[in-house]
């Protein structure tokens, strides 16, 4: 009898101890991914699951600063920009060309010169120095100094140098009846007239992270659908089809990165799709 108790008991300690493991592990919570946005699921989240990719390293940008001339210090570069009577555009793009890659300093001299130059001396001085520094790509979208066509050329110029653009933001204000564009290296928002809910700040977040990862905002959802584009010139391709990739975002609720699909253009190295909401996106493949 003492025998039949003694493994009585010994079943039923076993079997309530299982019975906790399983309901321990029922309730714990899932082990959160490399990011969280909060973000609510769209229909986008059907599309299945993607893995991120990686984000070269940065070594041209080492380079191309090494090669400065400095011929000028940054004081007698913004003396010769609000020279009065003022150098002709010509010369002065010549010599800001030749000192190129310029400071931040001597980049928003030149904005903010009386004497506008010309939109194509403007091109050629910001080429010579990209990658810009965030603070003047982003004063650039504030003006009207270059043609679009000009404009844009300097913009898509800036995609390839993500290590450069690490932990910066470029913002914009938009507008919900007219909608408009922003970019931030290589990267853009395209709002189409009335898909803001109310006009808002526009901006494009660069992530510190190991990835291409990028934060769109305002947040929350769109009237319509908008138009990102995420530029993949630094991402790793090592082994990976280029007609593979995709643009995906971070699900917290899940911790798994989400289709969103998107056209690739091989020539310019980006991928564009449409979207309803914004949270953090990045280039995957599946």
């Amino acid at each position: 009898m003492r025998y039949n108790n003694f493994f009585f008991r010994f079943f039923l300690a076993v079997s309530l101890s299982s019975l906790f493991l399983f309901l321990t592990s029922c309730s714990e919570e899932p082990t959160p991914g490399p990011i969280s946005p909060t973000v609510k699921v769209s229909p986008q989240s059907t599309m299945g699951k993607v893995r991120p990719l990686l984000r070269k390293s940065d070594d041209a940008v080492a380079t191309h600063r090494s090669l400065a001339k400095g011929l000028y210090t940054d004081d007698q570069l913004i003396a010769m920009i609000n020279q009065q009577p003022a150098l002709s555009t010509g010369a002065l793009k010549t010599i800001l060309v030749s000192e190129s890659p310029l400071s931040e300093n001597v980049l928003l001299a030149v904005l903010n010169r009386s004497s506008k130059m010309a939109t194509g001396d403007l091109k050629a001085v910001f080429l010579a120095s990209t990658p810009l520094p965030a603070v003047v790509e982003e004063a650039i979208q504030h003006t009207n100094l270059m043609s679009s066509g000009d404009l844009q050329a300097v913009l898509e110029a800036q995609a390839g140098f993500g290590g450069h653009f690490l932990g910066t933001t470029v913002s914009k204000w938009m507008t919900k009846k007219e909608g408009g564009q922003i970019w931030h290296g290589g990267h853009k928002i395209k709002f189409p007239a009335g898909a803001l809910p109310q006009d808002s700040k526009a901006a494009i977040e660069i992530s510190s992270s190991n990835y291409v990862q990028v934060e769109f905002l305002p947040d929350g959802w769109f009237n319509k659908e908008v138009t990102v584009t995420i530029s993949y010139k630094n991402v790793d391709l090592s082994g990976v089809d280029e007609k593979s990739l995709t643009l995906a975002w971070y699900d917290e609720t899940t911790g798994e990165w989400i289709d969103v699909g998107g056209s690739v253009d091989i020539k310019k190295k980006w991928i564009t799709a449409n979207v309803w909401h914004f949270t953090q996106y990045t280039i995957s493949t599946k």
